[in-house]
């Protein structure tokens, strides 16, 4: 099965970061490739919302991570579409277009001297498109700091098929830099799953175990097995099962 697109996405009042879930060719990335529009059932389309993009300084090739800064102060209490489009892969095969979903939630002016109080965004997310009953893991991210960002993530995001015993139920969450230890606590990576029916389902939370790296920018979290006294990071047991959707929500409140 083919990767989707975009990996994840942060919406900052300054710049939005693009992690890129696989590799695309550099001539492909254009400003006219994105697209920023309300979600509208008209939507109103942002003619010229990004900064002319200049891949030599705003993409970096070895992370697939892309920076767009801002040249429009979007009107507030919206919700916005930014829509990438015409995206070619390493073998030249077009790339289905994807969305982010971002809310503005104030209106603001320009940023100027007599007023520099920019909008202020909320979260984004790469919207699940997944329906299949194997259990996978997600997450989603707002960044106080837009040059604070998740790197990468094991098992990758929208991962299908996960073996119920995967990495002994671990996952490793790398950032660009290494957080504070204050942040090591599941309060701040919400871990949760809900079964995968056709009628809806409640999101359940998880009590995992946080800890990091003794010098690498990775966090780990740990999952519960499913026995009846719970083990972590356990080999022989069960983490992950099977028609449940497992996804990570870490807090906008980290920082370095």
């Amino acid at each position: 099965m083919a990767l989707n697109l975009i990996e994840y996405a942060t919406v900052g009042q300054d710049v939005v970061v693009v992690k890129f879930a696989r590799t695309v060719k550099i001539s492909s990335i254009t400003n006219s490739s994105l697209r920023v529009e309300t979600t509208d059932a008209t939507p109103t389309v942002i003619s010229s919302p990004f900064k002319t993009i200049n891949t030599i300084n705003d993409y970096n090739q070895i992370s697939r991570v892309l920076r767009l800064y801002w040249d429009k102060v979007l009107p507030g209490n919206k919700e916005y579409f930014i829509r990438l489009t015409g995206f070619v892969d390493a073998a030249n095969q077009s790339i289905a277009e994807e969305k982010i979903k971002f809310t503005v939630q104030d209106a603001a002016t320009p940023t100027s001297i007599a007023d520099p109080t920019p909008p202020i965004i909320e979260e984004i997310l790469v919207e699940d498109k997944s329906i299949l009953a194997e259990p996978f893991v997600t997450y989603q991210i707002v960044a106080k700091n837009p040059e604070f960002y998740i790197d990468s993530v094991d098992p990758a995001n929208g991962d299908f098929y996960i073996d119920p015993s995967y990495n002994n139920g671990r996952v490793t969450i790398t950032f660009n830099e290494r957080p504070a230890s204050n942040f090591l606590y599941p309060i701040y990576f919400k871990a949760q799953r809900k079964k995968i029916q056709r009628t809806p389902s409640r999101w359940e939370n998880l009590t995992t175990q946080v800890s990091m790296h003794s010098w690498r920018p990775e966090v780990y979290v740990d999952f519960p097995s499913t026995d009846a006294t719970p083990a972590y990071n356990t080999e022989g047991s069960i983490y992950f099962e099977s028609n449940y959707k497992y996804r990570i929500i870490v807090s906008k409140d980290i920082g370095i």
